[in-house]
């Protein structure tokens, strides 16, 4: 298979894109972001994103009746997704290359003129809030809501992505979404992507016609987000909780800045399965604990996260603390990078055949480009991981990665002292008292 190629384009229309060239694939994949400041607005119903996100594509629009969007797509062999995120609405168009003109106007009709069918607002509203009250009722999600209450407090964007309540969603209008999708909807600051087997004038055609007749409208760039990561210790009290969780939160620095594949390789080195440090300790030394690791997280794109966590038996919780803190401040002050060479290979491999992919390549490029970073840098990345040294990563293990006294701690267990001076609660918006 050929290398992708990366270009800037401009359509006959003047809308600028990004266009990536993989001679060899069949499917054509479309992406687009358009920006949106609604998750930090104090003035607005925060589940209104997600339902509208959902509607516009189900609820029917000009020449198409609520409900058979999708069928269509898959009818066409492809498929048309929007998902609302706290910066962007993300959308995506999926679909084999003959039939890109036709999948575009089809999205391009519920884009530009949706029917935000009434009987469909309130399927889509009960759809949500059953699937949203069952994961609540998850005591994992109310210790990571709890921390997301401590960090962002009681703002708009805790609302966001918490939906709590989840009587947001059933409160939401038809107005209010029609309000959105006015505000969000617009040709300009629309950030576009499309990845295939098409030449500039194909690609053109297609944006052109996935975007045509938007309105003409301002950009809706969010502030920055105002976060909390004062280190605390807190215990989440849920007598229904049959195992224990226990959680390490705190900052990294945003993926604007560079650095994220030395820290998806020390989140792997640190926490990434068997072999790791943390499974090391928890696991294999302590048995103290069913699964436990890193993951890197965000609650926007200029707010990123390092977590340590796993599932804890309750009668074990203080021990495993102390056991992670400490593995954790070992592995930061010495740098001993165990397995960097067969880790290096295998995120090396594995990126090299994503870029192969139009839905990865694409996803990748956009990223880029929303951190203001060079698409056409995205082809090498592959080559980029495999340079990686040692000395680079200890450099921004050292820089980048929080010191583990400053990291904030949750614990949820049905024992309300398995953490000894840890501030205890029991909603999860009670966390803002724990300072």
């Amino acid at each position: 298979m050929e290398a992708a190629t990366v270009s800037r384009e401009t359509s006959s229309g003047g809308i600028s894109y990004t266009r990536i060239l993989l001679p060899d694939v069949d499917k054509v994949v479309v992406r687009v972001a358009w920006p949106s400041d609604w998750a930090w607005r104090k003035d607005v119903n925060q589940a209104v994103p997600e339902v509208g996100s959902a509607l516009i594509l189900q609820g029917g629009a000009e020449g198409m009746p609520a409900g058979k969007v999708l069928e269509r797509f898959a009818d066409l062999k492809g498929m048309a997704r929007l998902v609302a995120t706290p910066d962007y609405l993300m959308g995506m168009l999926v679909v084999p290359k003959p039939n890109l003109a036709e999948a575009a106007r089809l999205a391009n009709a519920h884009l530009r003129a949706p029917t935000l069918d009434e009987r469909w607002l309130q399927r889509v509203q009960s759809n949500l809030l059953a699937r949203v009250r069952k994961v609540q009722a998850r005591p994992e999600w109310q210790g990571f809501a709890a921390l997301r209450r401590a960090i962002l407090g009681d703002a708009p964007l805790y609302h966001a992505l918490s939906l709590d309540p989840p009587e947001l969603i059933s409160s939401v209008t038809r107005a209010e979404v029609v309000r959105w999708h006015r505000e969000t909807l617009v040709r300009d600051g629309a950030t576009v992507v499309i990845a295939g087997n098409v030449n500039a004038d194909e690609a053109g055609r297609a944006v052109d016609a996935l975007l045509k007749d938007l309105p003409r409208g301002s950009r809706r760039q969010h502030p920055a987000s105002r976060t909390d990561f004062a280190p605390r210790r807190m215990l989440l009290h849920l007598p229904v909780a049959r195992t224990a969780l226990l959680a390490f939160i705190g900052p990294l620095p945003p993926t604007s800045r560079g650095g994220e594949p030395e820290d998806v390789l020390l989140a792997g080195m640190l926490g990434g399965g068997a072999g790791s440090v943390l499974f090391d300790t928890v696991r294999t030394k302590l048995r103290a604990a069913y699964a436990f690791g890193v993951r890197l997280d965000s609650y926007a794109r200029d707010s990123r996260l390092f977590i340590m966590a796993g599932q804890v038996k309750p009668a074990r919780l203080a021990e495993v603390e102390k056991a992670v803190r400490k593995a954790y401040a070992e592995f930061r002050k010495t740098g001993v990078l165990r397995g960097l060479e067969a880790r290096r290979s295998r995120l090396a491999a594995a990126i090299a055949k994503n870029l192969k992919d139009p839905l990865h390549i694409s996803l990748s490029t956009l990223m880029a480009l929303l951190d203001g970073q060079n698409p056409a840098e995205v082809v090498n990345l592959a080559s980029e991981i495999r340079a990686i040294t040692h000395e680079a990563l200890r450099k921004r293990l050292a820089t980048a990665f929080p010191p583990p006294d400053d990291l904030i701690v949750l614990a949820v267990s049905p024992n309300a002292g398995d953490l000894p001076g840890a501030c205890v609660i029991n909603r999860p918006k009670e966390a803002d008292r724990c300072r």
